[in-house]
């Protein structure tokens, strides 16, 4: 999404008190929520969550240099809160 505004086909996740819900879509819910604990011989694992997201996603889909607005407000909670001083790409 390249204007944050656009929330047309973000159903049935699109807006949050007629503000939109960025990144919008059952789409974003789908890609930030998964959380994974790692270890090797009872010994905690640190994983690079930097640099994962699709090409595709960060430059069509939800564009670049867009950051995070109401993520946690609408119908859906849960997964991990994102920072709104992080643009989603990252």
């Amino acid at each position: 999404m390249k204007d944050e505004n656009q929330i047309d086909a973000c159903k049935p996740e699109d807006d949050f008190g007629g503000q939109p819900i960025v990144p919008c879509g059952l789409i974003a819910w789908s890609l930030f929520n998964d959380t994974y604990v790692l270890s090797r011989n009872n010994q905690g694992l640190t994983v690079n969550k930097k640099g994962i997201a699709w090409k595709s996603d960060k430059e069509h889909k939800f564009g670049k240099n867009v950051f995070p607005k109401n993520f946690q407000k609408g119908n859906l909670t849960g997964g991990a809160s994102l920072d709104p001083n992080k643009p989603v790409s990252v």
